[in-house]
């Protein structure tokens, strides 16, 4: 799991800050007008096809984009600054900006605000605690062996999954089989031709996905993948570009995007502080897509009130971590948010699970964190759409809620709820279940 540091150079700058606090930084220019109205618009209409309505949603915050932007844009080009236009969240990323520019963009009506970009560092992997146990525990404790053997059940055909992370190592012999090629890669640092990986996470958070060899929940969905985190850290810039390639996918050279080919959800193992809103308008744009969002909910436990964000948004599935003994990882994150909602939505194995590596094509380790959890579910996501690729994320998110195992250990309440009583802000709804969510999902219990 990564942990945000926002450190008090990092916070957003007010629109009226002095611009030479900006001078030499890295920033980000919001906008006045958002997302928001575009996409409700496009969710009010029928489209043909998932692919049509992406790539005309794609068309209007592009127009949208193309409007607003307009005068920053003059700006930039005319001052020959480093800059990233992105339209799925209506912001522009520039490098090294000189007072002059910062000036001149907070001089615009249209601009909300200039403010420097975040940056989330990588925390080190937990080690493993215990090597014991079964390498493959957290395949089994979901079940999701037993899901594949069900009458009627599924390993992952026929979907697409993706994550936001440090890359992939794609020869690693338990992925190279399931790899997308076409539009399955995008690095927005170095512009790779290939999947790369330089820290490991990603690769270990993609095996426990869709690995084959007894490592990932969905060994048959096919896989793609963004590199919003370098080997130590993730820029704003990348997280939201990676965001914006997730729901309509180019090449990795960042040419010829085709909305055909948008991943059915996305895994991320990432975030940190608590009730950052920053991410909000890449969210609802997946929404819109029909993309289904997880995200780890933080490797900030055992107190209480520390879900991190984007985990904490009311509209992704938020995962907390399990022992292979049914019992909360001690470093777990917890609810409530600072908005009171309950977090996390439910919980998966975090603690000692073996996966894919970055070292070799045979290389494993066993780690720790909720960004090991989040996988399991998006594994466990991607059997039920297997299942029925129309399922709504309201409608998996209930699948993987109301059938999930609460046989689980106790803990110290938080938020006036218990470990007994269900939902609660240590487990959410509880241990998910694939076969038992499969098994709903092929009777059509919603």
């Amino acid at each position: 799991m990564f942990r945000q540091l926002l450190v008090a150079a990092l916070v957003g700058v007010a629109l009226a800050a002095p611009s030479n606090k900006l001078a030499s930084k890295n920033i980000v220019v919001n906008f006045k007008q958002g997302t928001e109205e575009v996409l409700n618009r496009v969710d009010r209409m029928r489209f043909e096809s998932r692919g049509q309505k992406i790539t005309f949603m794609k068309a209007q915050l592009e127009a949208l984009a193309e409007t607003s932007q307009k005068n920053a844009l003059s700006i930039l080009n005319e001052k020959a600054a480093k800059f990233d236009s992105v339209w799925i969240s209506n912001q522009i990323f520039v490098e090294n900006v000189s007072a002059e520019v910062v000036e001149a963009l907070l001089a615009l009506p249209e601009v909300a605000e200039v403010r420097e970009q975040k940056i989330i560092f990588i925390e080190e992997p937990i080690p493993a605690d215990n090597n014991t146990i079964n390498a493959e525990w957290g395949v089994e404790k979901i079940e999701a062996d037993a899901a594949w053997a069900l009458p009627g059940g599924n390993n992952g055909q026929g979907v697409v999954v993706s994550n936001i992370d440090t890359g992939v190592r794609y020869t690693h012999q338990t992925l190279r089989a399931n790899y997308r090629s076409s539009y399955g890669w995008f690095d927005p640092y170095t512009s790779t031709a290939n999947p790369t990986d330089g820290n490991g996470h990603g690769t270990h958070t993609m095996g426990t996905i869709a690995g084959s060899n007894g490592i990932g929940v969905a060994p048959g969905a096919q896989w793609i993948a963004c590199r919003g985190c370098s080997t130590s850290s993730c820029t704003e810039n990348a997280l939201t570009r990676c965001g914006q390639w997730v729901a309509c996918p180019t090449l990795a050279s960042g040419g010829s995007p085709n909305c055909n080919q948008a991943p059915d959800l996305v895994s991320n193992s990432w975030g940190g502080g608590q009730g950052d809103t920053w991410y909000n308008s890449v969210i609802s744009a997946w929404h819109t897509a029909g993309i289904i969002p997880l995200f780890s909910q933080g490797n900030s436990g055992p107190a209480c009130g520390t879900a991190n964000s984007p985990g904490d948004a009311t509209n992704v599935l938020g995962v907390g971590s399990t022992t292979s003994a049914d019992g909360v990882s001690s470093f777990s994150s917890r609810g409530p948010t600072t908005r009171g909602n309950l977090k996390p939505d439910i919980s998966a194995p975090g603690t000692n699970v073996r996966s894919a590596w970055y070292t070799s094509d045979t290389a494993y380790n066993t780690i720790s964190g909720t960004s090991m959890a989040c996988p399991h579910a998006a594994g466990a996501t991607a059997l039920l759409l297997a299942k029925n690729r129309s399922l709504t994320y309201a409608q998996v998110k209930n699948l993987l809620q109301n059938n999930a195992d609460r046989s689980l250990g106790s803990a110290t309440a938080c938020g006036g709820t218990g470990s007994t009583t269900w939902p609660n802000n240590i487990y959410g709804y509880g241990r998910i279940n694939a076969r038992k969510a499969l098994q709903a999902t092929i009777l059509g219990a919603y």
